[in-house]
């Protein structure tokens, strides 16, 4: 049973979308278990996201983000009163301090 409420930001909406396009621009049955990795993944986040380590970046530590990694994605996202929110969804090898 879920113990917290998942919520998305509208910025990881739009970053989220982005990671659709390119995993859907891969062969059939590598988008599928890609889509299946993130679905499986992103479980975690309902059940026990105070598993996940706190960001590196001491700024986004201090206000309490975490991540989580799927595939070369980097879920950052934020415990708040019985709900997860997923504030950003980036590629791994991509600089984002900017974009936080």
């Amino acid at each position: 049973m879920d113990k917290y409420k998942v919520k998305i930001s509208s910025s990881a909406q739009n970053d989220f979308f982005e990671v659709a396009e390119r995993i859907n621009a891969l062969p059939p049955e590598e988008a599928a278990q890609s889509f299946n990795n993130i679905i499986e993944s992103a479980k975690i986040l309902a059940t026990s996201p105070d598993s996940c380590p706190y960001a590196r970046d001491s700024q986004l530590r201090l206000r309490g983000y975490r991540v989580l990694t799927i595939n070369e994605y980097l879920y950052f996202f934020v415990i708040n009163n019985g709900s997860v929110i997923i504030r950003r969804i980036l590629y791994t090898k991509r600089q984002f301090d900017w974009l936080m």
